[in-house]
């Protein structure tokens, strides 16, 4: 009794070891196939570069200066277009799930939030570029993938190559919203 007890007990844990594996397969195929369509995500108008830590440090120092100083956002809108066309090509240019895309999106957005600032002035605006701005400065420090500490998944450069589409067509608004303002 004790042998076949042990023998079912010996094939039960066989079956799920096997199960295991199976989902360890599939599971990987889940994030190759996510891989893939993240890398395929890119803003089709911008000409991808390779990010420079130093000028996107820069470029985050002279967003903050704004933000602890709201009521000069307003003469800065063409710096700013010029900051978020720079970010989007690094972005274009950044292998997905990296600290670099990251960094890029974050850097685009917040200066996004500092546009629309200066059309309609709105605290949120400022919280929002001052999250997106310390976002920016972890990745570029090295700290991971964002604020919420991950370490470069596919799932994060997934939701970086979304983010970084969804703020060209917010910018694309902004830009008519700026010319309307004229």
């Amino acid at each position: 009794m004790l042998r076949i007890s042990g023998g079912l007990l010996l094939a039960a844990l066989l079956a799920a070891g096997y199960a295991l594996f199976l989902s360890g397969r599939d599971a990987r195929s889940s994030l190759d196939a996510v891989s893939a369509l993240a890398d395929g995500l890119r803003d089709e108008q911008t000409v991808g570069a390779t990010l420079d830590r130093a000028t996107a440090e820069a470029m985050a120092s002279a967003m903050e200066t704004l933000v602890a100083a709201p009521e000069t956002i307003a003469d800065h809108v063409e710096e700013l277009r010029a900051i978020a066309q720079t970010a989007a090509a690094w972005a274009a240019a950044a292998p997905t799930a990296g600290p670099e895309l990251h960094a890029a999106v974050c850097l685009r957005t917040a200066a996004g939030h500092l546009r629309a600032y200066a059309l309609g002035p709105s605290p949120q605006h400022l919280l929002h570029a001052e999250r997106k701005l310390a976002d920016a400065r972890l990745s570029l420090g090295g700290g991971g993938v964002g604020s919420r500490g991950s370490g470069g998944l596919a799932t994060d450069g997934l939701r970086d190559r979304l983010g970084d589409l969804e703020q060209a067509a917010r910018e694309q608004r902004q830009e008519l919203d700026e010319a309307l303002a004229r």
